[in-house]
């Protein structure tokens, strides 16, 4: 070939290589992974590079009061309520007003700490309390409230297993959870980049099958339950919301259940209430509206609705389906695997925590 051809041909890849990356970079990945407004992404979302369910979102904190930080902590102070979670309790969904702890503070006028436990590198939710009534800190604290959250589809592999209720070993300055900045939340990639192949894959993909991604799936919904014009009728949600569903049996549900009402009458003992609020999947909240489903329904809140329990249970499915049927849009976010600011706001002004927090402790 000669060398002038070659020179051509070797400058016209190029310049379709790069014509390629800025017109997708342009169109459809900066809109993801490098938006110039900062706004947040959700997480469902940038794992499986759709565009059409975006719902970018600002991280505001507006509350008067909030839950207490590593600075505002000290060790005389007495704690209302103490919290410890995922990623629902740590603000993962981004947005306005992130931190279900905040509102709590709020319209409840408490004294909130949350803490996070990542002890091995691995989460740590139900065995750091156990810890902490044993070494005496709850009761020094004269904690009222102990809020102990999951989401649902880890609630069995995280609860219904057998635990050392004579632990002590927790260091808890090192694990009062620090809030979320903005920045924290801005995912960027460069000009040149995988994701400008693997979002139009992906994007065909999502047109195929509801298994689209190893880790995501999408739905058709039978009601508009979403705000973004091109998905107002359409569910994403994470493989693990299915993956879960043979585990939520009765026999694993009832172990997680002793487990809590152990905890539940040890805490007691010292003043001290436990509350589990188990947070609904996405799969699981807007079940009744999917409209062609090959898999079978999540029986979690049923079985465990019916057993005897020395906790209170905040129950999130029934609150929220509450607003599903009203029509409330976003409930859950369309982009993401958490809840919206409207599910927040609307889980803890329910009677239960208005009967909890402002009425008796008794609220069984």
């Amino acid at each position: 070939m000669p060398y002038k051809k070659f020179v051509f041909l070797i400058l016209s890849l190029l310049s379709l290589f790069s014509l390629y990356h800025y017109i997708v970079f342009t169109l459809y990945s900066s809109k993801i992974f490098a938006r110039e407004d900062k706004l947040y992404i959700g997480d469902i979302a940038r794992v499986s590079y759709q565009t059409d369910p975006l719902f970018p979102r600002k991280l505001e904190y507006t509350l008067p009061k909030k839950h207490l930080n590593k600075k505002q902590y000290h060790e005389d102070m007495n704690i209302d309520i103490l919290t410890i979670g995922d990623s629902f309790s740590n603000a993962a969904t981004g947005g306005l007003n992130p931190y279900y702890q905040d509102y709590l503070a709020t319209d409840y006028n408490k004294t909130v700490l949350n803490i996070v436990n990542t002890k091995g590198g691995k989460l740590h939710i139900f065995s750091p309390i156990i810890a902490l009534y044993n070494n005496g800190w709850l009761k020094k604290h004269h904690v009222k409230t102990v809020i102990i959250q999951s989401v649902e589809r880890f609630c069995i592999t995280r609860f219904a297993k057998k635990f050392n209720f004579s632990t002590k070993d927790i260091n808890l300055k090192n694990n009062i959870a620090s809030a979320r900045t903005h920045d924290s939340y801005i995912p960027q990639i460069k000009f040149i980049s995988e994701a400008n192949y693997k979002l139009p894959y992906y994007q065909y993909q999502a047109t195929k099958k509801i298994h689209f991604h190893t880790d995501v799936m999408l739905f058709k919904l039978n009601k508009k339950l979403f705000s973004p014009i091109n998905f107002t009728n359409k569910l994403l949600i994470h493989h693990e919301d299915i993956l879960s569903l043979p585990y939520n049996n009765y026999e694993s549900i009832k172990r997680l259940n002793q487990n809590f009402n152990l905890l539940a009458k040890k805490l007691s003992a010292i003043g001290t209430t436990l509350v589990f609020m188990p947070t609904v999947d996405k799969y699981d909240l807007y079940y009744p509206y999917i409209s062609t489903n090959p898999y079978q329904k999540n029986n979690f809140f049923d079985i465990i609705r019916e057993m005897k329990k020395n906790y209170i249970l905040i129950d999130t499915k029934e609150i929220l389906q509450k607003q599903l049927t009203d029509g409330v849009l976003d409930i859950y976010y369309p982009d993401d695997s958490h809840w919206s600011f409207k599910a927040i706001a609307t889980i803890t002004k329910s009677q239960i925590f208005h009967t909890l927090l402002k009425g008796s402790n008794n609220a069984k």
